[in-house]
């Protein structure tokens, strides 16, 4: 008499099963740590991107910042750099491009809706009728907790400064701007000292438009 084929026990099934979950559940959270991974290595990439370009644009701009009046007050006085601990402005050219041409930069931080502030920068022509906006302000490096100015140059003795949270001399160019800001995300922002090409420390007299 032929014996029957032995089939799984209950037990083996079970067994079976249990190890079968056990192995998808691990190659499921083998793939979440991947794409998590992968999503984390393409906003750091992303914010690499944001931070480099946004470095770029302030040390060329500033670079080339123009001794060219601006505004002039009440008592006539010109200026031609205007720079305070969390805003600046000043003349420089832009990107061909951009259009190019010498336009006033006017860089400054604006709320947005996560909480955080935007680097912004917006642009200013001149014309016979004086400045006017020049497209949209754009928003060169968002999400940021905090951003810092600071100016050296030569005082009215023409001594050399150390760095001020604001230039007290408007009607001429700083030596230098020290930009130091923290932003969100996994990218330290070391501090950036950029020396302006055409400051002199000479005064309005000397300064032509």
């Amino acid at each position: 008499m032929k014996s029957r084929p032995r089939g799984f026990t209950l037990l083996e099934v079970l067994v079976a099963l249990s190890l079968l979950g056990l192995l998808m559940m691990l190659i499921a959270s083998a793939l979440v740590a991947s794409n998590h991974t992968q999503e984390l290595g393409e906003r750091y990439s992303n914010r690499l991107n944001e931070v480099r370009s946004a470095q770029d644009f302030l040390r060329s701009a500033a670079q080339q910042a123009y001794p060219m009046v601006f505004l002039r007050d009440a008592q006539n006085l010109a200026e031609v750099f205007d720079g305070e601990a969390q805003q600046m402005r000043f003349v420089a050219p832009l990107p061909a491009r951009l259009s190019g041409g010498l336009q006033l930069h006017a860089f400054s931080l604006v709320d947005n809706r996560h909480g955080s502030k935007d680097l912004q920068v917006a642009f200013f022509q001149f014309d016979a009728q004086g400045l006017h906006a020049w497209g949209d302000p754009q928003i060169l490096l968002p999400n940021l907790d905090s951003w810092q100015l600071s100016y050296r140059g030569l005082d009215p003795r023409s001594q050399p400064t150390g760095w001020l949270p604001r230039w007290p001399w408007p009607e001429r160019l700083p030596l230098a701007i020290r930009i130091e800001l923290q932003a969100s995300g996994p990218i330290p922002w070391a501090p950036l000292v950029v020396a302006i090409r055409l400051s002199t420390g000479l005064d309005e007299a000397q300064v032509s438009r």
